[in-house]
């Protein structure tokens, strides 16, 4: 269901009906996985022919050199009494 609401929105006139898309791609796959069978290399071959051009992909090797350096800052802030008197107590404690 996800996957025809995504063809049709990406081609409303081509995935127009829900029923056809089922006969297309859904009936065969089911077929499929309840004769205990591989998946129908067909049916597969034809939802990634058509999804292709709609998918981007990027090598992880390039998206690594556009990515910002990685900068660390630290800000110390002290604890307030009640964070302290409550830590003090925890350290404190025979079984920390």
């Amino acid at each position: 269901m996800e996957l025809w609401s995504l063809m049709h929105f990406l081609m409303p006139n081509i995935f127009s009906s829900m029923l056809d898309f089922k006969e297309w791609f859904h009936d065969p796959t089911n077929a499929s996985i309840n004769q205990q069978k591989g998946l129908n290399l067909e049916v597969i071959q034809n939802l990634q022919s058509i999804l292709r051009p709609f998918i981007l992909r990027r090598m992880k090797k390039d998206v690594e050199k556009q990515l910002p350096e990685k900068v660390e800052h630290i800000i110390v802030c002290n604890l307030s009494r009640r964070q302290r008197f409550l830590y003090d107590e925890y350290i404190n404690m025979d079984r920390t």
